[in-house]
């Protein structure tokens, strides 16, 4: 309002490049299980339009605070867990500390439900949040580039600007008592 925006009468446009081209699992991060859905198509030996429709049923998707999902790979079940909500999260490490329970992959959301049902987003009730996440689902759905590692300006700018610093300036490690760290917090890259 103090800029003069008036948001019901901004024309819709494209998003500026490279941001404006999207995998399905990239969209799909936005709500819970959506990271670990993208990391199951992304290692999957099966490409096929009907294996992408299979990873949904293995019980990734919904809002439920916690998951649970067995997944096979490489001869073995993958055991994977996924959490929204930090109370969520507390409870589950809690049982891994025990030995209750042990995991392969964990995905963690710090807001329940995801980015979608966040801080940042307007305040909403559960059929908000339903309708939130089928929105992401539906426009996964409708995406032409479903696996993350497909997407054309992605590939670009690993194969040309990022070549050969990828694992610099995308990744970090964190380690405890770590000699190379940002403000003692066992971070560095």
């Amino acid at each position: 309002k103090e800029a003069g925006i008036v948001f019901s009468e901004v024309e819709p446009e494209g998003v500026d490049m490279p941001f404006g081209s999207t995998s399905g699992a990239g969209v799909i991060f936005g709500v819970t299980g959506g990271v670990t859905e993208a990391v199951i198509r992304r290692i999957s030996d099966d490409k096929s339009v009907a294996a992408l429709k299979s990873i949904a049923f293995t019980g990734v998707r919904g809002l439920e605070g916690v998951k649970e999902a067995v997944i096979p790979f490489n001869g073995r079940n993958v055991n994977i867990a996924i959490v929204s909500g930090l109370k969520n999260a507390d409870e589950l490490v809690k049982k891994i500390q025990s030995g209750e329970k042990q995991y392969d992959f964990i995905e963690v959301m710090a807001c329940p439900g995801g980015c979608i049902c966040g801080a940042g987003q307007p305040v909403t009730d559960s059929e908000g949040k339903k309708r939130r996440s089928a929105g992401l689902y539906e426009a996964d759905r409708m995406s032409n580039i479903k696996r993350s590692e497909e997407n054309p300006v992605i590939m670009a700018l690993y194969g040309g600007l990022l070549k050969g610093k990828i694992h610099k300036l995308l990744h970090v490690d964190y380690q405890k008592g770590s000699e190379k760290h940002d403000d003692n917090q066992g971070m560095h890259r």
